[in-house]
């Protein structure tokens, strides 16, 4: 398959990432980035929120699912503005102008130059629209997907029940597995191609749209910065690349590209951030309605991190209210009563801070180094192996001298603060209480922690290249007269515009090193099909796309799961045994995998072949996932074992057996 060939799957991504949110808050008169930046993270949580739902009204899980709350809601919108324009502000929305042609080519090129750079760089790193990430998570996840095809439930109430075929339902974040299943019931493109097509929407749009978005709550709508933070969103090896190659992290990826749009609503609910128009209790209703739900469903750790992120917000809030006070009794009751609230705030998220976080013993990730190094990564956005991104570092030791000038808004400064210090606390602290309670909730994994840095990294970035910017626009124009047509203006020229493109698609370029490429050249590795691959070998692979011609359809097939077999399920539509590696493995299940080659003598294995249905044995002699070195002696002696017979294989290392012993 060729990466063309994958282009009606993109485009039927687009349309289900961005079409239902989009037209629901529009039909709520929110209109321009405001609108755009909304219409991804709205779109997820309806998805998401519509697949916990399905079950409960006995819905199968399909696109009508997704249609029905969009057109109610977008009707309601409707309404209300035919009802109450004044609380819309539809009446100020209608009157604006038509915006400059050449703005408007600036705000297309702030989406083209990230949307190649990011494309480009992840179909590198992922070479083959058939790919599929060869790493641990992934088996969970290519067959979740397949379960939620199959069950026709994607409810994140139900989806970890997968491990027993729904025999034992439990929660587990669905909404990217949701959104890809959607892909695939509507392109019909394979799971891994689906997969690598939302991939690249998320990564490619979603992300810089998000970032954008943000940005331009402090900067304004204006064309520098919107071009810069497009530009910018691409330089960061951590995100999006290492997301995608390491765990590999799907679902916290999703979130991770919501995240700047929830915080660019925070702000604009609180008033600390540009509106453009739109209420504040508008941007709440948005957040709390569809953004967060979407952004839990994702993953929930991101919405901690945005529980946190909002603490600055607030502060710098009741400060600027405070600031509007006059003096009177009646006036200190409502700002007291606002310190109140901001306390019972903090309360409340120091216990969902204890609540809502994994067991210890899936907290286990140790410091990886000393704090001066994670200090030093952090400036340089060279976070975890990757080496340092130099226009990143001198962006950041720009916004430090911004900020001792107070130059930048101080909201954005608090949430760096906490996003840096909780990466140098995951990867630079030993071992502790204070370290397990403050970054337990993210398994006390660095890498997690380096993703989640450059959601507010690239408007601080931002901020300072685009006061670069304007201070070398008035330097040129004043020192020499030729250049006067660069001097700044409130009016859009192509001059400048073309010289802003330039230095955005310059940014885009240097930023690419060096943690970007290193990631790119590292991540190959964990896409590549070959021999030796760290999940499915090629002979592996080749054998599991053809099982559908010698395994019945309602068979289930015995196999080693670290060796890759369990992902005969997702690839082939044949369920196994063991469908992933992380969970425990039945006693039953495990009496056949120990004892297959005492079936003659106990009459046991049998039984539960019997009553599994699992008369086909899968094995691969290839490397196994983390070099687990597991083994099951039933399935060590196949070869030799006269109650099986081999009935395919491809090459010396993947064979299928089918037992005729019982």
């Amino acid at each position: 398959m060729s990466w063309w060939q994958l282009v009606p799957a993109v485009l039927c991504t687009v349309a289900i990432v961005f079409l239902p949110g989009y037209l629901v808050v529009r039909s709520w008169a929110i209109t321009g980035l405001v609108a755009v930046g909304t219409a991804a993270p709205v779109s997820i949580g309806l998805l998401a929120g519509a697949a916990v739902a399905g079950p409960m009204i006995g819905v199968r899980w399909s696109v009508l699912l997704l249609v029905v709350p969009t057109v109610i809601l977008a009707a309601i919108g409707l309404v209300l503005r035919r009802l109450t324009p004044g609380a819309l502000n539809t009446r100020r929305a209608t009157s604006r102008p038509v915006r400059h042609r050449w703005t408007l080519l600036v705000y297309a090129g702030a989406l083209l130059i990230p949307a190649v750079m990011l494309a480009r760089g992840l179909i590198v790193m992922i070479g083959s629209p058939d790919n599929i990430s060869q790493t641990y998570d992934n088996i969970f996840h290519l067959n979740a997907l397949r379960y939620i095809l199959d069950s026709g439930s994607g409810s994140t109430l139900t989806l970890g029940g997968m491990y027993s075929n729904g025999a034992d339902p439990s929660t587990y974040p669905a909404a990217w597995h949701d959104l890809v299943s959607l892909v695939v019931q509507v392109s019909g493109a394979s799971i891994p191609a689906s997969i690598n097509a939302v991939t690249l929407v998320v990564g490619a749009l979603v992300w810089p749209i998000s970032c954008i978005f943000l940005t331009t709550r402090v900067t304004g709508v204006r064309p520098v910065p919107v071009l810069f933070a497009g530009a910018l969103s691409t330089v960061f090896g951590a995100f999006p690349y290492l997301m995608v190659t390491f765990g590999v992290l799907y679902p916290f990826f999703l979130s991770l590209a919501l995240l700047p749009a929830a915080i660019a609503l925070v702000a604009m609910a609180v008033g600390v951030g540009g509106r453009d128009g739109t209420p504040r209790w508008l941007a709440a209703l948005v957040l709390i309605g569809a953004v967060v739900p979407g952004v839990a469903l994702a993953h929930p750790s991101s919405v901690l991190a945005l529980l946190v992120f909002a603490v600055p917000i607030f502060v710098v809030g009741i400060v600027r209210y405070r600031r509007t006070l006059s003096t009177g009794r009646a006036i200190a009751v409502r700002y007291w009563g606002l310190i109140v609230l901001l306390l019972c705030y903090l309360s409340a998220v120091v216990l969902l801070w204890t609540k809502i976080r994994p067991s210890e013993s899936a907290s286990a990730w140790e410091p990886i180094q000393q704090m001066p190094q994670a200090i030093g990564q952090v400036l340089a956005a060279g976070l975890m192996q990757q080496g340092p991104t130099w226009i990143v570092l001198l962006l950041t030791l720009v916004a430090i001298g911004l900020v001792m000038r107070r130059l930048i808004s101080a909201w954005v400064v608090g949430i760096y603060l906490i996003a840096a210090g909780l990466f140098v606390i995951v990867s630079g602290f030993r071992e502790s209480w204070p370290r397990d309670f403050v970054t337990g909730v993210w398994y006390n994994d660095s890498f997690r922690l380096a993703g989640q840095l450059p959601v507010i990294t690239v408007v601080l970035c931002t901020i300072s290249a685009t006061w670069l910017f304007t201070r070398s626009q008035e330097s040129l124009s004043g020192r020499f007269p030729k250049l006067s047509w660069l001097r700044p203006t409130r009016e859009t020229t192509p001059a400048i515009s073309t010289v802003a493109f330039v230095a955005a698609v310059v940014l885009a370029v240097v930023g690419q090193y060096s943690s970007v490429n290193y990631e790119i050249a590292h991540g190959k590795a964990t896409y590549r099909i070959g021999e030796n691959s760290y999940v499915l070998s090629l002979p592996e692979r080749a054998l599991i796309e053809r099982l559908d011609e010698q395994v019945p359809p309602d068979a289930t097939i015995i196999g080693n799961p670290w060796t890759g077999t369990s992902l005969a399920y997702a690839l082939a539509d044949r369920r196994t045994l063991t469908p992933h590696v992380g969970n425990s493995i039945p006693q039953d299940v495990l009496t056949v995998m120990y004892g297959l080659n005492e079936m003659a003598t106990n009459p046991q294995v049998c039984s539960i072949i019997q009553r599994l249905n699992s008369y086909y044995v899968l094995h691969f002699e290839g490397r196994q996932v983390h070099n687990k070195g597991k083994h099951f002696d039933g399935l060590e002696s196949l070869p030799t074992n006269p109650g099986v017979t081999r009935i395919d294989h491809e090459g010396a290392t993947a064979a299928l057996y089918k037992i005729t012993g019982c």
